[in-house]
């Protein structure tokens, strides 16, 4: 497969400030309201807004759960960990036949964690999927890559997969700020 992005994702999320951590979920329900109710966000705690009002929130060290959903591709959406990394959702996103893909990475530290792939609740390796499999086999599998140029691997694979890489259009899209309330 030949298909690449028209800039780099790495950059794209350089020029954004998500290169210091970096946690999304590609989740294949379209419905944005529906992933917020899935992840458990009450409605009365989700409001629209852009991505620069998103990423005021954007905060690695908080444990204030937000996220903010946007449209992806037909049939997904995209989910951006703005704040409170915990564990993965992707399970209870995955439940009654969609398919979650989840990665995780931390600039700082160069840590970048395999792609989580789970199809109706169950973990998967993307690597062991045979539909999969051809979606990175034209990509460098150079062990002396760095996290950050694998990330941007991972990224372009998963852009294969559902339609659409990381963009410009993206980053200037409306979405659903969720923020979990305290608990009382």
């Amino acid at each position: 497969m030949s298909l690449f992005p028209v800039e780099s994702q790495l950059r794209l999320l350089v020029e954004h400030g998500l290169d210091g951590w970096f946690c999304a979920l590609w989740v294949s329900i379209e419905d944005g309201h529906e992933v917020a109710r899935r992840l458990g966000f009450p409605a009365e705690a989700t409001e629209t807004c852009d991505f620069q009002k998103a990423m005021r929130s954007y905060d690695a060290a908080s444990s204030e759960q937000r996220v903010w959903i946007t449209s992806h591709a037909p049939g997904w959406s995209h989910v951006l960990v703005l704040a409170g990394g915990q564990e993965s959702s992707a399970e209870a996103l995955s439940r009654y036949g969609r398919r979650a893909f989840e990665i995780s990475y931390i600039g700082a530290i160069e840590e970048l964690d395999e792609p989580v792939y789970t199809h109706d609740g169950e973990y998967r390796s993307i690597e062991d999927e045979e539909e999969y499999r051809a979606h990175g086999e034209d990509l460098t599998s150079d062990h002396s890559l760095s996290d950050a140029e694998i990330l941007d691997q991972f990224l372009i694979i998963l852009g294969r997969i559902t339609g659409r890489f990381l963009d410009r259009a993206w980053i200037s899209s409306q979405g659903l700020l969720c923020v979990m309330p305290p608990p009382q």
